[in-house]
Parts: C-alpha cells; structure tokens; sequence
C-alpha cells in the first residue's frame, strides 16, 4: 500500500498501517517535523533544512542521520558520559527503581501505528516498540542521539522548543529528563518545568497522554534544595544541571500548564535494602534505597 503522511496547520495524520520510517529522512523532516521558532514546515535542501516561513529563517542541518536543531555549538554533560550513563542504567538496581516496571507500563500503552515523541531519550530505549510504531527521539546532546539506534527520527534539539505542528503525536515520553532542565535560579527552573510541560502537552492529540517519569525528593529533601540551589548554582555553574521537585509542584505546575488534562500519579518502589547510584554517571557509587530520600512517580496527563 502507497503510504501517505500529510501534515496540516496542527496535525499529523498516518494514513496506511505502514510505518513512516519507509520515508527518506528529508521527507520525515519535511512532513513530521516544524520549525522549534515559529512552528512552521520544513524544505530540506540539499544538508540544510529550511523554516518555510521566510520571516523566520530557521535553518537547522542534517548530520550522521540526525536532525540538527539545536546550537551544535553547545556542550551538553551527557556528550561524552552517555556510555558511562548506559552501564549505570544497566545496573540490576538502577533497572528495578527506575526502569522495568516504568517499561512495561509504556509497553501496555505503546501501539502499532502511533507516532511517539521520546524527549530526552539518551542513546538507547529502556522499553520495547512494536515494529510499526514510529518513535521521534529528541535530546539535548548531540551524542547522545546520534548513537541512538533504536528510534525511527533522531532530532537533536530542546523539549522546551518542540519540534512538531500542535496535536501531532499519539503519546509524550519524559524518562528523567525534565529534571534536567535548568536555569540559573530556582524559581526560572520552576518557570522552565511548566514551559516544558506546556510544550508536550501542545503536540498530542486529543485524547493522548503525556508521561513524565521522575524522582521527586522527600519534604526535607526539598526544603533543602528550595534553601541552597541557588547558591550552589552560583558555585558550581553548569556542573549544577538537575533539579527536582515534589509532587505537590508537578500538580500546581500541571494546573497551570495543561488546565484541561486530567492527572494521574503512579509511585514505583523497590526493596529498601537494594543498591544503586544516586547519580547514574557515578555508576561506581551505590548507596541503600533506604538513604535516597526521593520517590519515583510516574505523572500522567491525559489530553482530553
């Protein structure tokens, strides 16, 4: 069957069972994607792809299979941890926590014919796809995505500028990658955890969902990060790049940016004897659960 993907001002529509990863990557940036600036189409040139939208002119590139929207200029941690970050990961207790069960609640909602939008997805999935299902995988480190075989589009960019028309994708996947997105205060991280979750929640379709997958601290935990962050940002800069929050944030953050979705939470637990690294680039430095005052939730918006 001849596969048609058309794309109009807010939504993206597979028309046959078959998947879009039989397209060229230039037709998949062309009639997936659009510009993270003004949100328009893309022509892809030769290497170079092109914001339709002439008083835009957003030009990204097309580099090693990946699509290059962000600064190529700019050094991300995970550029040369990402193998460091994939041995920790492995770890059986790493895989318990964070990982099995997460994976097959994705698993149970993943189906053939959807388009996945996989923010921060690293250089590997933590979860099994049917073969029909089409995975956009867009993280902030180049590295990270260009060893990433496992997703059918890999776009180098920013969740907090999404890459795609409005109500465009089946399901948002966040697996600890929200956490990440820092500025230089605590109230700006705040202020960039609901713009990111403004964002996803713009490109799914109704009746979609979004999962944010993240370890939120216990109330002294963070009371302890609300009274020294800033400090610690000014002392450590970039090094400085996580930042956590309760639940009781993501609830008020939600509210304000999804105001119309509805919020399930699902909490993961472990045995509090098992080991892992609080850090997952620190894969050599296990510590008990019992001594890792966060839990990890699952947040769950649906799209009505």
């Amino acid at each position: 069957m001849q596969e048609a993907v058309s794309i109009g001002a807010s939504s993206l529509t597979v028309q046959s069972a078959s998947s879009p990863s039989t397209l060229t990557l230039p037709a998949q940036v062309e009639r997936i994607l659009a510009c993270p600036v003004c949100r328009s189409s893309f022509s892809v040139v030769g290497d170079e792809v092109r914001c339709q939208n002439a008083a835009c002119g957003f030009v990204g590139l097309l580099a090693h299979g990946v699509v290059v929207l962000g600064d190529r200029a700019a050094v991300s941690f995970f550029d040369d941890r990402h193998a460091v970050m994939a041995a920790g990961n492995s770890q059986e207790g790493v895989r318990c926590l964070c990982y099995e069960d997460q994976s097959r609640v994705v698993e149970g909602l993943v189906k053939p014919g959807q388009i996945v939008l996989d923010v921060g997805c690293g250089p590997t999935l933590p979860y099994r796809k049917p073969p029909e299902t089409f995975v956009i995988g867009v993280d902030a480190s180049y590295e990270s995505i260009r060893a990433n075989a496992s997703v059918d589009l890999r776009v180098y960019g920013s969740a907090l500028e999404a890459p795609l028309p409005d109500r465009s994708v089946d399901l948002v996947l966040a697996f600890y990658a929200v956490h990440h997105m820092t500025g230089q205060t605590l109230a700006e991280n705040v202020r960039k955890l609901q713009r990111a979750i403004t964002e996803l929640g713009r490109v799914v379709k109704p009746g979609g969902e979004l999962l944010v997958f993240e370890v939120s601290p216990w109330r002294p935990a963070w009371l302890a990060e609300r009274l020294f962050w800033n400090t610690a940002r000014r002392l450590l800069g970039k090094k400085l790049d996580m930042c956590f929050y309760t639940r009781a944030v993501y609830e008020q953050v939600g509210r304000a940016a999804l105001p119309t979705a509805t919020l399930s939470v699902e909490s993961f637990s472990t045995s509090m004897l098992s080991t892992f690294p609080p850090a997952f680039s620190l894969p050599w430095l296990p510590i008990p659960r019992l001594l890792y005052p966060f839990d990890v939730n699952l947040y769950r918006w649906r799209l009505p």
